[in-house]
This record gives C-alpha cells, structure tokens and sequence, in this order.
C-alpha cells in the first residue's frame, strides 16, 4: 500500500512539474518569455508570473524614473513570483485579511519589485484580439502586493480577458520627495506612478503577443488602486489610451494632492523622524539598507502623490475631472455595505444629535426624525447603512458619489461618458467559530475588499480555509465576474448571465445591488434618497445643475 501511495504521489509531483514546464513562449521586446499552466483543473489557463518591466530600481535607480531592464536571449521562465514591494504590512496582521488574504503568510518584500504577472490562455494567445484588463493592488500606496489569491485572473482570462496585475514601489519607495531629488530630476516624489505608466507602455508594446489587444485595454483596482488608476488616467505622461476605468471602493471625487513644495517639507521631515539630517546627500541615502529607510509609526511617512507638475498636474481629482480629463472614460465603480464613513450612533437619541449636526439645514428641511426611523437597537446599523448608501464623509465609499458622477458626466457629455454603479451587500460565509469574534458577519458586513473574491471568481472549495463558500457564492462570484468582463471587453456590465438589467447611473442615476439576491434600482428617487443626493453634492463640491 505504501508502495502504491508513494508512486500516486510521484505521479501527482511529476505532473505539476511537467504542468509548469510546458506553458508557451512569447517574444517580448526584451527577450523571450515562458509562462506555466498553474492549476491542472485549468489546462488551458496560462500564467507568465513576474516579468520584468523595468530595471530593479536599487542603487541610483532607489527614487528614479524607471528604465527599461536588460534585454535577455535565453528564455526566461516566468514561474515563480518575485518580492513583494518594501512596505508596511496593513491588513496582514488585522481580521479578516490575515486568515483571508494573507493565510499563507507575508511574502518576502524587496526593493527589486518592478514585475508584472500576465493571465491568459494557450486560445487567447492563438486567437488574439483579446481585452485587456490592467490591475492596481489596494492597500493605499503603502501595502499589499500583485499576486494576492483572492485577485488572481484565471477565472477572467478563461473568459477571454488577458489580465495584467502591476507591481510598483510603494511608501517610502514610491512616494518620498526631497529637495534633493528635485534637484537631480525637475520633480520627485511620484515614483509608484511612473512605474504605472513605465508598465502601461510594456503592455502597449507587448500584451499582443500574449493575445491582448492594446487598443482595448480597461485599467482598475480596489480601494488604493482606484488612486492609483484615476491618478494614472489624467497624467499628461501617459500615452497609453485607456477609455473604461473598474473602481471597487472606490470612485476619489475628491482626491487631493499637495503642492511638490509641501511634499518635499514632509519628506524632509520623514527623515528627520528617521534620525537622519534632512539634508543627507542621495549618494548617502542610496546607499542606506532598505529596512533603515522604514518607519511606518512616523506621522510623515511617504503615502501618496503630490502636484510635481509633470506626473500630476492638477490639485485635486475634482479639479481634473470638471476640466473634462474623464470625459471620454466610462467607469463602472461602487462600494460595500457597511464601508462608508458616519457618526457613531450607539443611541437613537446620540444618532439623531449627530445626523443633526452632520445634515445641517437639511435635518430640518427633509424632517429627518420622521423620515428615519431608528431605536436604540436599530440606530447603530442605521447609521452605518446610512453612510454607505449617501449620507456618509467617505468619499470613496459613498455609494451616492457614484451615483451623482454618473448623471454629472451624462450631462457634460451627452451620454458618451458610460457610468455604472454598484453596491455589494453580500456577507461572506462564516462559521459557528467566528461567532461573537472580529470575524463574525455582525461585526464584518459586507467587509472592505470581500467582492474581490467574487469580482474575480477566484473562489473555489477549500480557499482559503477560511471560508466555507456556498453554491450561492459560487454563483454570485460567476454572475458579477461575467459582468466584470462584460464591462473590461465591451464597455457596458450587462450580459446574459446577470438576472436583471444594470442600468447606467445617467439621469436616473441607477445602480445594481449584489447581495443575497441581484436586483436594479432605477425609479424616482426617493425622498431619503433626494436627502442623500444634496447632502453628497454639497459635501463634495458636485457643481448644481
């Protein structure tokens, strides 16, 4: 029996090998490519893992524009993932991202992060002609990596999407300006971005040897890849089109970016706060460790971009998008039950005195202790529904902001700019053991970035152990990643899979719900809703109409 066993398990072995060794070869402009067939359910699912874009950027490339790597003549086998970016950890060690996302532990992280991972399939690469969906990673600018499980492209590419996900530097990599970097460059401090860009010009010149077409290409992300990608979409140095936007929690109405000069004062003052003097030559800060460059405690470390007049030219995205930088963009965007931003209501009577002082006038005006009902045990979840739906200071999590976008742009383009608005309310699976702790679905809700598994149908029994999934799960994550591609291939969500009809958020500022259950909304707004509207239009400067 041993014997018997220990042969199945060579065979198992040999196979996954043989899998691995056996993807095709594409011809990039730096030099040949293997991919692997990762999963043997997937025979025809093939995946190129870490392909260099750039250079590393270490040495005097550490805060430098990228540049292109060294071409190469030997293939070269794409099947193992390289380092994730230096960074903090962020949800790594917080519920649910530690047992969801993270249960396999953090990878090894290094400055020599510049790859990115290409899904396809042995019929896309022959075929050709396939869209392309780019992907930026959450986490801010600070976290998180581009080969997480739940945001992985098999699911998508077996549907004719070639799915390219971006590593780029972050933190105190990506992001530190210093007067001496501006000095040596013009600018600094936007280093993350320039390696989106560095990565969207490989995919132009490249993805069509991998099947994709680069004149159809749909950038996205969740959380801080919706920043990276709106960012990204109205830099003047992107010479890459990219006319669809995907913006899971999402859609930066109001995203700001402080002046090169404040950026560079807040750098300085990060080294400071690392004990080093402010004005420390580059040649010396180049040739400092990695880890001696961290200090996630530090007030002043580097977490975003800044007005550096080259790479982000504009104060705010609101400024960008009034100044019509997306309006030949259609953007399919939305948030999660339970994510917005409200006043904490442990009360009726405390969430009442706080809606009063967050509504203003309009308390009064709309008679909001008649049209919203709470008591002392409703008035907590209220108050969180409420900030999702509209009446909420998170400006990325407000489902009501995409909601207005969509009629704004409607009406400056006259229905050429395609919007589209969801909300996801489903509740990942728990079981008995969770009850009553930090990952119980009463606590969780629809928890920040729990669609990824389902946007990306990625998915499947036993992953993560986690989660007991459902066959409704399985079929909500088949129905929304139909949708997804739906959007990344043709511009509009809607195909035969989804039960119902998602309607633009134009006038009648529509949306979907992906819960237990799919339904539309598109009627009258309702008096709440009108409530919601004008609050979130005076809130975040939403011209009047």
């Amino acid at each position: 029996m041993k014997k018997v066993l220990s042969l199945l398990l060579f065979l198992l072995v040999s196979s996954a090998l043989l899998m691995a060794a056996d993807g095709p070869v594409v011809n990039t402009q730096f030099g040949p490519v293997q991919g692997i067939h990762p999963e043997a359910d997937r025979p025809n699912v093939v995946e190129f893992r870490s392909i260099p874009y750039a250079a590393p950027p270490v040495g005097e490339l550490r805060w430098a524009a990228p540049v292109d790597p060294e071409p190469w003549t030997d293939v070269l086998v794409c099947d193992e993932y390289a380092d994730i970016p230096m960074q903090v950890l962020g949800g790594a060690t917080a519920q649910p991202y530690d047992q969801d996302f993270y249960f396999d532990g953090v990878p090894a992280m290094s400055e020599d992060c510049l790859y990115i991972n290409v899904y396809t399939t042995d019929e896309n690469i022959a075929e050709g002609g396939k869209p392309v969906f780019v992907w930026f990673h959450g986490g801010g600018l600070t976290s998180c990596y581009n080969f997480e499980p739940e945001a992985n492209g098999y699911s998508m590419a077996e549907r004719g999407i070639v799915v390219v996900s971006v590593g780029q530097r972050l933190g105190a990599f990506g992001y530190l300006a210093l007067p001496q970097l501006t000095e040596e460059q013009g600018q600094s401090g936007n280093y993350g971005l320039m390696d989106q860009i560095k990565a969207l010009d490989w995919i132009a010149d490249n993805i069509e040897a991998f099947g994709g077409d680069p004149t159809n290409i749909t950038a996205g992300g969740q959380s801080g890849g919706t920043t990276k990608s709106m960012a990204m979409a109205m830099s003047p140095e992107l010479n890459v089109p990219v006319n669809k936007l995907i913006l899971q929690s999402g859609l930066k109405f109001v995203q700001s970016y402080p002046s090169q000069e404040d950026a560079e004062a807040k750098g300085q003052a990060y080294l400071a706060d690392l004990g080093l003097d402010p004005n420390t030559t580059l040649e010396e800060l180049r040739a400092l460790p990695a880890e001696a460059l961290m200090d996630a405690n530090s007030a002043n470390y580097p977490s975003g971009m800044n007005q550096d007049g080259k790479y982000v030219v504009y104060a705010d995205n609101h400024e960008a998008i009034l100044d019509g930088a997306f309006d030949n963009i259609s953007i399919l965007s939305g948030t999660n039950l339970g994510e917005g931003g409200y006043p904490t209501s442990p009360t009726a009577e405390s969430f009442y005195a706080n809606f009063k002082n967050e509504l203003g006038d309009l308390y009064d005006k709309y008679d909001f202790e008649n049209l919203v009902k709470v008591t002392d045990i409703s008035a907590q979840s209220t108050a969180r529904q409420l900030g999702t739906f509209g009446i909420g200071n998170n400006v990325s999590r407000n489902l009501m902001v995409n909601r207005l976008y969509g009629a704004m742009m409607n009406e400056r383009t006259n229905g050429s700019s395609k919007n589209y608005s969801y909300l996801f309310t489903h509740f990942t699976p728990e079981r008995i053991t969770d009850i009553g702790t930090p990952r119980s679905a009463a606590e969780q809700w629809a928890w920040h970035s729990s669609e990824l598994w389902y946007t990306f149908d990625s998915i499947k029994e036993g992953f993560p152990a986690s989660r007991d999934w459902t066959h409704y799960d399985y079929e909500l994550a088949d129905i929304m990643c139909d949708a997804w591609c739906s959007f990344i291939a043709t511009g509009d969500p809607n195909c035969e899979t989804l039960p119902v009809e998602w309607p633009e958020a134009d006038d009648g500022m529509g949306y979907i719900v992906f819960g237990n259950g799919v339904y539309s909304a598109e009627n009258e707004l309702t008096a709440l809703e009108n409530l919601m509207a004008e609050y979130t239009a005076a809130e975040f400067g939403f011209p009047a109409n």
